[in-house]
């Protein structure tokens, strides 16, 4: 794998500089049309809160009676220019997303040529909504490619999603937004302010989820369902309040270290000891360590589906400069980590 790694990266030092300059002009586009938006929405909240500022409001009427147009045409400008900047950055946008696509497409079938890969396949939204790994769906997952693979009469399946949850923070934002007047602040953080102050481009921002998911055969039969979730105060947040799952209880297991890793939840108590057994968690707890990321695991009606968090996404290019064998080397073990979970977790028997 190392050759391959190393003739990859010399066969796409080019490719990848040409990447990373396509996406800073991207960024740059981004920023300068969310950045005008955001001028444009604070220009209306003013225009709303100067009347009602008594010590504002003589000033403000005086100077709207002898410049009535003035308002007008600063908004009509904002608009302009916010039009044109929005023509440039999709544009440069469509060309970066093209482009990124064909290279990554490139390394993919240089470093693993027997696997199958393609971003034609269709959304595995059945797949993802039967794991149980995220609450309250906000609409379809979508899906930036997907590998398929058969190692030892064994299938593997390992996609790139994006998910948008009905977390409890999008759920308090949408009440907000239903609030006259804090409605505008609202869309000024979501849409202007997220996307001016960040480093990723923004398809990647909708989401509450970006990365790598995978189904399996479990070989245990199962009733119920167990579900494995990042130890964190935000998950047990959404997890506490949300509206599907109402049968799931918390499951403390034996193992501190993987309670420290892992929040459980199950529809049955035995069952889930059944399923995670002290070998399993180890090899659990291992497999995290190898990836590197939050990784989240369900077990279900001889299933099991497997989630690793990568904001940038498992088949698009992470942030910073590209010219570094590192990069390679990086797609390289997170792929093959991933056909290897079958082995790492001995799940055939």
């Amino acid at each position: 794998m190392k050759v391959a790694i190393e003739e990859t990266y010399n066969n796409s030092k080019e490719a990848l500089n040409s990447i990373y300059k396509k996406r800073k002009r991207t960024l740059l586009f981004q920023k300068i049309v969310w950045g005008i938006t955001g001028v444009y929405f604070i220009f209306i909240i003013l225009s709303f809160i100067y009347p009602l500022i008594p010590s504002l409001k003589n000033g403000y009427i005086k100077q709207t009676i002898q410049h009535p147009y003035q308002n007008q045409l600063f908004i009509i400008g904002l608009i302009i220019i916010i039009s044109i900047s929005s023509i440039f950055f999709v544009r440069t946008f469509q060309i970066y997303v093209i482009n990124e696509q064909k290279v990554m497409d490139k390394l993919i079938k240089s470093l693993f040529p027997n696997i199958e890969f393609s971003r034609g396949i269709s959304d595995p939204i059945k797949e993802i909504e039967h794991s149980k790994l995220f609450t309250n769906i906000q609409s379809n997952p979508i899906s930036y490619g997907q590998i398929r693979s058969t190692i030892g009469g064994y299938t593997i399946n390992i996609s790139d999603i994006g998910v948008q949850e009905k977390n409890v923070t999008n759920n308090v934002l949408k009440k907000l937004g239903n609030i006259p007047a804090l409605n505008i602040l609202v869309v000024l953080w979501q849409y202007s302010i997220k996307n001016t102050f960040t480093n990723s481009t923004i398809d990647t921002n909708q989401f509450t989820f970006r990365g790598m998911f995978s189904w399996f055969h479990f070989t245990k039969k199962l009733d119920g369902h167990t579900v494995l979730l990042t130890n964190n105060h935000q998950t047990q947040i959404n997890r506490f309040f949300r509206t599907s799952f109402k049968e799931e209880q918390r499951i403390l297991l034996e193992d501190p270290r993987f309670n420290k890793e892992f929040i459980v939840y199950g529809t049955n108590q035995i069952e889930a000891r059944y399923v995670l057994s002290i070998a399993l968690m180890e090899r659990i707890i291992t497999l995290k360590e190898k990836f590197n990321q939050p990784i989240l695991l369900s077990f279900q009606n001889q299933q099991m589906y497997l989630a690793v968090q990568n904001k940038q996404g498992l088949f698009s290019f992470s942030k910073g400069k590209l010219d570094d064998i590192c990069v390679i080397e990086k797609l390289s073990h997170t792929i093959q980590t991933a056909l290897d979970i079958v082995s790492e977790l001995k799940l055939k028997k």
